[in-house]
């Protein structure tokens, strides 16, 4: 009689756990250590490492406002009140706005100059080895001064960079399963630079692209409760649509994570 074959082991299949034990840090592996280490003792990796920003070189830029709005919860309200909500009203946010949501995902927030030349920057949000390997983009909807079109934040010059126009709600609709997002003032993705942490960190350094994707994320979802908006985080995506939206090849640099932003309807039901 034959013999049927085993099932397979689903659980052995599984690349997510795959990728968790490739990515972990074991005392016997001294890996790691050398490639911080180097990193560590080379200024010219430093100085690398410190301008590596991501630039639209011929792109037309928009500077963001020097004053920003100021919020309108303190602190604490903004931490507890926090609620995912699609109740999106489909009215405009001001510009304003908008800079004080970009800014304070990303924006940056002091420098040091390297002994070997070169300046490093630092960031409203954590990063591993402050290499910054996350972008944000901001796909506006309904800003008032703002043309619709796809924009790339670049911290260090804290200017919008126009990436293409004709963006349309609808396209993000296709690409979330999220009707929602036709009323969504401003959409931001977030996409990640893995090799940048990878030079670093090995294998960890994905995790470390990750773990910055979610603290930029959070920052924005504050400041959005802060500002008495409606916010909500999207991780159900069409990758490779989302990869192509943003005109990004998938692979060098991927799409992460998405937040999106509106005016609130009133008395709706967040969770």
């Amino acid at each position: 009689m034959k013999r049927e074959a085993a099932a397979p082991d689903y659980k052995e299949s599984l690349v997510s756990e795959l990728f968790h034990e490739n990515s972990k840090h074991h005392r016997s592996d001294g890996r790691v250590a050398d490639r911080i280490v180097a990193a560590i003792g080379s200024p010219e990796l430093q100085r690398m490492f410190a301008s590596s920003d991501k630039r639209y070189p011929s792109a037309p830029t928009i500077a963001l406002p020097d004053v920003v709005p100021a919020s309108e919860r303190t602190f604490d309200d903004a931490v507890l009140t926090r609620r995912s909500s699609r109740a999106f009203s489909g009215a405009p946010i001001s510009f304003d706005m908008l800079a004080k949501l970009t800014r304070y995902a990303g924006g940056v927030t002091g420098s040091v100059y390297l002994p070997g030349g070169g300046v490093q920057r630092f960031r409203v949000c954590p990063s591993g080895g402050a290499l910054y390997p996350v972008e944000l983009y901001v796909i506006a909807n309904l800003v008032d001064n703002l043309p619709k079109a796809l924009y790339h934040y670049c911290p260090s010059v804290d200017r919008l960079e126009l990436v293409r126009g004709g963006i349309g709600a609808d396209a993000l609709v296709e690409i979330t399963f999220t009707p929602e997002l036709r009323a969504a003032a401003v959409v931001f993705a977030l996409t990640g630079i893995s090799v940048k942490s990878r030079l670093k960190y090995g294998e960890r350094g994905y995790r470390f692209v990750l773990l910055e994707a979610g603290h930029i994320a959070q920052n924005i979802l504050l400041t959005a409760s802060a500002m008495n908006l409606a916010a909500c985080a999207i991780g159900g995506f069409i990758d490779d649509e989302l990869d192509a939206l943003l005109d990004i090849d998938g692979c060098d640099e991927t799409s992460l994570y998405m937040v999106a932003v509106a005016a609130p309807v009133e008395d709706s039901n967040a969770r």
